[in-house]
């Protein structure tokens, strides 16, 4: 086998310009699916962070049935006494913070124009750490102390023509059924990476919400890990922790509540299938030519190595080691300049525009992810071989007389 490749490796080398080109089509081929799988990585990552950091955290404790009735029936899925239970959670591993929210709907006034909103109670110290994202363009975010204060979302606040400092009147039903309304001053406008979000959403101290809700529960306790990795780890605990105890409550991951996200990554990946796939062919009937070439050119060479006691399965070798060796080379040589091409790119960010039902501009990397290096190696030295083995089939099938007769 050592021959073999000794062998093959001087044969590639004999058309130095055609080899060069075959190289070329490989290394080109890897940094396309470097870079390519790079930059859908990153939009994945920025995209998941920017859902995690701004609203979801990385998981949501609530009652059991709460996503499935709970935006019919908001206030029969209420957790009792989760100051206690934030406390449990606080000492799990690879958890750094716990919020409450308490969630309802109402009607926002400011005297001239009245429009319907979705409200939120939180933790202004614990919103600081689970919505990082939460930019806050006009005014101040929520502090501790904060009592009738509240921010709007930038889609709300223009819908309704305040800015911070204007008075508001809140409308809404208690969790008894009763209708209940509190004046309240509008102390900050936000943005978040969900413009429906920022259209429809007013937060408030969570005291203030349950004062208007007229209760002492929550509906959610929303969990910020310490590295998004850790979800499914810190899930199966919680998990198993109310299976244990019987607790009437569920844990649910960020992402089985990201719908857009989820389905962003469904078509990114199937893009990305298809410029795998049309590289791929492009290797192949690159290396393809230069072997079939090389048998047309050799075709005495080939008669008189089979003439000397040579067998078919022999020339066979000699071809493939020459497909896996450019696979080689131009893995080698892909990986290298590729790793350099993500690195240049993301030095420089590929400014990007707001994705649908965004209002954010970011700028786009090239993230360097292991798993994609591999299979563009994998793909570099597969497509080498298989692009191979037809022209090593016809080379060990020419006749050897007629072969000989070739270099006549």
């Amino acid at each position: 086998m050592a021959i073999y490749l000794k062998i093959a490796l001087r044969n590639i080398w004999r058309n130095k310009g055609r080899s060069l080109i075959t190289l070329s089509a490989i290394v080109f081929g890897y940094i396309s699916i470097v870079v390519a799988g790079g930059f859908i990585e990153d939009v994945f990552y920025q995209m998941r962070e920017s859902y995690i950091h701004s609203f979801l955290g990385h998981i949501q404790v609530s009652k059991k049935g709460f996503y499935e009735k709970g935006a019919s029936r908001p206030f029969e899925f209420m957790i009792d006494h989760p100051r206690r239970m934030m406390e449990r959670i606080l000492n799990l591993p690879h958890v750094r913070s716990v919020t409450p929210r308490l969630e309802f709907a109402g009607l926002l006034s400011n005297g001239e124009n009245t429009i319907s909103f979705m409200g939120q109670g939180v933790d202004p110290e614990g919103e600081k750490r689970v919505s990082s994202f939460l930019t806050i363009e006009d005014g101040r975010s929520l502090e501790p102390g904060d009592r009738y204060a509240v921010i709007l979302g930038r889609g709300l606040a223009k819908a309704m023509g305040v800015r911070p400092g204007d008075p508001l009147i809140i409308l809404t039903n208690t969790v008894d059924g009763a209708i209940n309304g509190m004046d309240v001053e509008v102390k900050g406008v936000f943005y978040t990476s969900s413009k429906a979000f920022d259209d429809r959403t007013l937060r408030m101290p969570i005291e203030t919400a349950q004062k208007l809700l007229q209760t002492e529960k929550v509906q959610t306790l929303v969990i910020l890990l310490d590295d998004t990795r850790n979800t499914d780890l810190v899930l199966h605990q919680l998990r198993s922790w109310f299976r244990q105890e019987d607790l009437p409550l569920e844990a649910r991951p960020w992402y089985n509540m990201a719908d857009f996200y989820n389905k962003t990554v469904t078509l990114f990946n199937r893009q990305f299938f298809v410029l795998k796939l049309i590289i791929a062919i492009i290797v192949v009937l690159s290396i393809f030519n230069t072997m079939n070439m090389a048998v047309l050119e050799r075709i005495g060479e080939i008669g008189t190595i089979r003439a000397l006691g040579t067998k078919r399965r022999g020339v066979v070798m000699l071809f493939l080691a020459e497909g896996v060796i450019m696979g080689l080379i131009g893995g080698v040589a892909g990986a290298i300049a590729g790793y350099g091409s993500a690195r240049l790119i993301s030095y420089f960010g590929i400014p990007m525009p707001p994705p649908p039902g965004a209002t954010i501009e970011w700028v786009a990397t090239i993230r360097v992810v292991p798993e994609v290096f591999l299979f563009a190696f994998s793909l570099s030295l597969i497509t080498a071989l298989i692009s191979s083995v037809y022209p090593a089939y016809k080379a060990s099938r020419l006749k050897i007389s007629e072969a000989l007769r070739h270099n006549v």
